[in-house]
């Protein structure tokens, strides 16, 4: 049932040890346990929240229910930035914060006759959702090879990532798209990875979002825990086997499986929690011609990186 909020208690158990005491808890929503994510999860291995005294507790929430979470003061953060870019261009009290990725840090993944994407002419190709940026990458990758996805091929709206690999591994779909560590899992059953979308884009992916009460009223907090996850983001590229071993233990996998998944996800990580100009812009004009009426949007009005940017100019003092 969507009604349902699945938690992760992180680090929070019935009877906390005394360091736990008087911390801040902080309620982080995401939309799925994604690698993309990584950065998190290694603030929370690495005891980074710990450090900033916060007890973090991580549930996983339909976009949708996230945003409304948010809104309502249900959630104090979401990893649903894409998404929440759109929401505050139409007006939405929110702001993005963080990005965990400069890139999208998606795979086209075919069934193994398939060489080349101008192969997939006239094929069933299982997509995220319909409107989105992930779907707008695809077709900018498709047209370089002169097809359009929509004319040429099938696209197939199929919304989790394990539906969508259970949908190629069983032959529903020619191809789909595909998360570490879905895409080095295909591969292993001799699927063939035909695109990294990040080389036929670029934007920003796998970001944090917050409402401007929160930027607001608990500033501080907001700070504070912008410095965890810039910590994990940094200890993730600069501490890769560390990094690798933290994949396994929370992702169950194993280390090879673990390893290539990072070298998937090094592909697209962010220099430091912010985005490029052009990355964002890449996001207003897909909001631009996705909602009629609105006119320019100022990147001010959707993402908010003051705080992180106070964050970095401390830690390399």
């Amino acid at each position: 049932m969507f009604g349902i909020v699945f938690l992760f208690l992180l680090g929070i158990v019935s009877a906390k040890p005394p360091a736990a005491l008087g911390a801040d808890r902080v309620r982080l929503a995401l939309p799925a346990k994604s690698m993309g994510y990584l950065p998190l999860f290694v603030g929370v291995h690495r005891g980074f929240f710990k450090d900033e005294g916060i007890d973090i507790e991580i549930s996983m929430l339909l976009p949708q229910l996230a945003h409304n979470a948010l809104l309502s003061g249900d959630v104090d953060y979401h990893g649903v930035a894409d998404s929440a870019l759109r929401l505050a261009a139409k007006g939405a009290p929110m702001k993005s914060i963080f990005f965990g990725a400069a890139r999208p840090n998606y795979f086209l993944m075919a069934k193994p006759q398939y060489k080349s994407i101008a192969e997939l002419r006239g094929k069933y190709i299982g997509m995220v959702r319909f409107g989105d940026t992930v779907e707008l990458a695809t077709r900018i990758a498709f047209n370089r090879e002169g097809l359009d996805p929509q004319r040429d091929a099938i696209p197939i709206m199929i919304g989790f990532p394990a539906t969508r690999v259970a949908a190629l591994a069983a032959g529903s779909v020619d191809a789909t798209i595909a998360v570490p560590p879905d895409n080095v899992l295909l591969k292993q059953k001799g699927f063939r990875e035909l695109l990294f979308l990040g080389d036929a884009v670029e934007f920003p992916s796998n970001g944090y979002a917050t409402s401007e009460r929160q930027l607001t009223e608990k500033r501080s907090l907001t700070k504070r825990v912008l410095r965890a996850l810039y910590r994990g983001l940094i200890f993730a590229k600069e501490r890769p086997d560390d990094a690798i071993q933290i994949i396994e233990r929370e992702w169950k996998v194993d280390n090879a499986v673990a390893r290539e998944s990072y070298a998937s996800l090094a592909k697209s990580f962010s220099r430091d929690g912010t985005a490029s100009e052009a990355g964002l812009m890449f996001h207003t004009q897909h909001i631009q011609r996705m909602e009629k009426g609105i006119g320019d949007i100022p990147l001010s009005k959707i993402v908010d990186f003051r705080l992180l940017e106070e964050i970095r100019r401390e830690m390399v003092k």
